[in-house]
């Protein structure tokens, strides 16, 4: 095909990724007076984890945000404390206190663009819940001034001298190629929760910020810490669907193939008697899901699971129960019409990726090593160290969301317009031509590509991990890489789409793989059966890479043990070498 007239576009902040964080970067940015420019690979907005979020946030607002499915602490300090712990001290704390200490100015903020929901989007906003978030974020920065535009799928940050200059791609609604001309670039596309067979992410979510940001050269943190959803829909015929703000959920009991009520096994319970989970084990379970996950995946790597997933009895909840929230109601109409009553017989279950919690290096400014690019929520890393608690993510794209916006827009107030990329962009231009030019047979379909990642992740770097399994993954992603990636096609410019997304995904993997591999303990949501222990003595350690994506290289750095020094004992059950 030919390509039609190139787009060329001069603006002072760019922001990549239009969920959560991103609208409210755009927000934060515009009210300096800067132009702005929101861009993103699908529909703005509609897309992102932020709008198919369960809606909860966290932040030291007693007596203001809902407290039934997650831990609202009386102070920042005490906030603070209890994400270190979870944690694992992971965590840099420096980025841990600074979402803590503003998170509820943060949170009251948001009625003044409109968000009126946010004590508990999950009790008054239809599915998805995110939507109460989203939308009227995405109104108030259209109302500021703030361009969005959709389709637009970044290839590549350029660099003018030392510092980023904007980016390259293509728009799929118009097959045009862009350049995007920036004085400043906010990365905020999200995780990479596609990279795995079993997840409760979108589609979109294929690690496109990691990739732009470690081909541009920079290092990322922690990229072994990948946080999993215990109760995503593993019944045949079913969509893939977590349903864990249901208030019905709470209520559910897991069994194994045995009918055995296998949890209290892993999770001693406080309470013997059937009631909600936070009455019988102490803690709401958003502040204690990577524990419950690794229970389940526990059983089925046990042998004793059913049909490679296990068992969640909902038959025994009251109906006032079910009739309890919005939730609740549209979950069960969302099973009753797939043909599936879940008051007479339990559903399969299993855990489902859900979120990175490593990601590109920044300051408490989101600034990163490259002058004029900032990175901001999922794709940063160093907040929520070794897990995180319910609610921290949504409170994390508005607190460092507005950080971004707010630094970007002043480096952009005193930067001079770049006036490169012309010769970046027909370098681009080849290489996308050559690929829509490939001819299917002797090629290789990034369909399949994506195929063989998230099956290969699940199967080997999933909750459950081990020195055998990641080094196979390990060389099979090598192998995809060197031989069937260099050789894919695609026959539409919407379909060139999928092939950097491919490429994204195998990069990303190869990240995460490579970073598991290194650290040789249990911590968090990380959990290696050949080293089943939290090894304190040598892995108070973040996990750093960096190089190419034919040699990447991990290295350790000590953990920025600021004010707290680390617990002897694990919130996750973990013996710890200390």
């Amino acid at each position: 095909m030919g390509w039609k007239a190139d787009q060329v576009v001069d603006t002072d902040v760019l922001i990549i990724g239009s969920g959560g964080t991103g609208l409210r970067a755009a927000i934060e940015a515009r009210r300096y007076g800067v132009k702005v420019i929101v861009i993103d690979k699908g529909v703005i907005g509609m897309n992102s984890n932020t709008r198919y979020s369960g809606g909860g946030l966290k932040a030291a607002l007693p007596g203001i945000l809902e407290t039934r499915y997650t831990t609202i602490y009386s102070t920042p300090e005490e906030h603070f404390q209890a994400a270190l712990l979870h944690g694992e001290y992971l965590n840099d704390q420096e980025l841990i206190e600074t979402l803590t200490l503003e998170a509820p100015a943060r949170v009251l903020e948001l009625q003044e663009f409109g968000v009126t929901t946010f004590r508990a989007m999950y009790y008054h906003v239809q599915y998805p819940h995110g939507t109460g978030l989203v939308a009227p974020q995405m109104a108030y920065a259209k109302k500021l001034g703030c361009s969005l535009r959709p389709g637009i799928v970044p290839t590549q940050l350029i660099m003018e001298g030392d510092r980023v200059a904007g980016c390259l791609g293509f728009n799929t609604h118009t097959d045009r190629p862009v350049l995007m001309r920036a004085k400043a670039v906010i990365l905020a596309t999200g995780g990479a929760g596609e990279i795995y067979e079993r997840n409760d992410t979108t589609a979109t979510t294929t690690g496109d910020g990691y990739s732009l940001a470690f081909q541009a050269g920079l290092q990322l943190r922690d990229m072994e810490i990948v946080q999993f959803e215990p109760y995503v829909q593993a019944e045949p015929g079913l969509p893939m669907l977590d349903r864990h703000e249901c208030e019905a959920e709470f209520f559910g009991i897991l069994r194994n193939k045995d009918g055995e009520e296998f949890l209290k096994k892993y999770m001693p319970p406080r309470q013997e008697a059937v009631d909600s989970f936070e009455k019988q084990f102490g803690m709401p379970l958003t502040d204690i899901r990577e524990r419950v996950a690794r229970a389940m995946v526990s059983e089925v790597h046990a042998g004793r699971g059913d049909n490679g997933a296990v068992l969640f009895d909902l038959t025994h909840v009251p109906a006032e129960v079910w009739d309890a929230d919005i939730a609740s109601q549209y979950t069960k109409a969302v099973l009753m019409r797939n043909g599936f009553d879940p008051t007479k017989k339990p559903i399969h279950v299993l855990p489902g990726a859900i979120c990175n919690l490593g990601g590109v290096v920044i300051n408490a400014h989101c600034e990163t090593a490259i002058a004029g690019l900032y990175a901001a929520g999922e794709v940063a890393g160093g907040v929520h160290g070794a897990a995180r608690l319910g609610g921290d993510a949504l409170v994390e794209t508005i607190v460092y969301g507005a950080r971004a916006g707010k630094h970007a827009a002043l480096y952009a107030m005193q930067a001079q317009a770049p006036r490169t990329g012309g010769a970046q962009l027909e370098d681009s231009k080849r290489e996308w031509q050559e690929v829509l030019g490939r001819p299917a047979e002797g090629s290789c379909a990034a369909d399949a590509i994506k195929k063989k990642i998230k099956k290969l992740m699940w199967d080997k770097v999933g909750p459950l991990r081990d020195g055998a399994g990641l080094r196979l993954a390990n060389d099979e992603l090598a192998r995809l890489a060197e031989h069937d990636a260099p050789r894919m096609y695609a026959p539409t410019v919407r379909r060139l789409r999928e092939v950097y997304e491919a490429r994204s995904m195998l990069l990303t993997a190869r990240l995460v793989v490579a970073s598991a591999l290194a650290r040789t303990e249990s911590r968090g949501a990380h959990y290696r059966l050949d080293y089943p222990f939290r090894d304190d003595r040598n892995w108070l350690r973040n996990i750093f890479v960096h190089g190419n994506e034919r040699e990447i290289v991990t290295t350790t750095r000590p953990i920025r043990l600021l004010r707290h020094k680390p617990s002897p004992v694990s919130k996750f059950g973990l013996e710890v070498r200390a």
